[in-house]
């Protein structure tokens, strides 16, 4: 088939079309879920019903954590989607199927998460079974809206040329809130635990405990942990040298 000018353009014209229906699709999806309750500025959405009590539950709470970063700013609107079906979260989900939960930042605030169990305050993993520990459903939107509010607070470029161990590091850091034990996670990682691999574990709590130790160890402000050039293999030392 001969590849004209005319063609480009037709190819080039349904591109365009098709990012555009996405951006519409993440932006506002409303009207593909039904349940819906609003905390303070927090609205969360679900495609299964769900109790207001146990919705408002699990928002205020999110609240709770957020409200302890600096980023944070309580007047500002965060909208959270869970996908209990599996052809929304395929929907928009895109190229993460399969993931926790996704965060979409510059394009829109809005975060998506997979299937959850709203009452319960737990997250559904891929396999089926409770997401176990402290990685409760609270904790899910928590670290979603930190991204954004990280985003927000380097902006757009830097947000993405920002390490993994910075990007996921805080978010975890706001998400787990005070169920996290700096001691323990120091032992783990000086012990060489397989759980702080995060491409065996698919956990961020090496990251969480490098940030952990720049924010209350060395008492860095957020800010000059997101944009100091520090490299993660000098804040690992930083762990090591610390006196017991």
């Amino acid at each position: 088939m001969k590849i004209t000018k005319k063609l480009l353009l037709k190819i080039g014209a349904a591109f365009v079309a098709g990012i555009a229906l996405i951006w519409v699709l993440l932006s506002v999806p409303q009207p593909f879920f039904h349940a819906s309750v609003k905390a303070k500025n927090l609205s969360l959405y679900s495609d299964q019903p769900f109790t207001l009590e146990s919705g408002q539950r699990v928002l205020e709470l999110v609240e709770a954590k957020l409200a302890k970063s600096p980023l944070y700013a309580a007047e500002q609107q965060h909208l959270v989607f869970i996908c209990n079906a599996r052809w929304r979260q395929r929907l928009f989900f895109t190229y993460v199927y399969g993931a926790g939960g996704v965060n979409y930042y510059p394009f829109t605030t809005n975060v998506f998460l997979r299937d959850s169990i709203i009452e319960e305050n737990c997250l559904i993993g891929p396999k089926g079974g409770r997401v176990p520990g402290d990685r409760t459903l609270d904790y899910f939107i928590a670290h979603e809206i930190t991204h954004t509010l990280t985003g927000q607070a380097v902006g757009p470029i830097d947000y993405h040329r920002l390490p993994q161990w910075k990007r996921e590091g805080y978010a975890d850091y706001v998400g787990k809130g005070a169920t996290f034990n700096y001691d323990e996670a120091k032992r783990a990682f000086l012990a060489d635990d397989p759980k702080m691999d995060w491409a065996k574990s698919g956990l961020y709590w090496r990251f969480h405990l490098l940030v952990a130790h720049l924010l209350e160890k060395q008492h860095w402000s957020v800010q000059q942990m997101l944009e100091a050039p520090i490299e993660q293999a000098a804040v690992e030392e930083m762990i090591r040298a610390e006196k017991p």
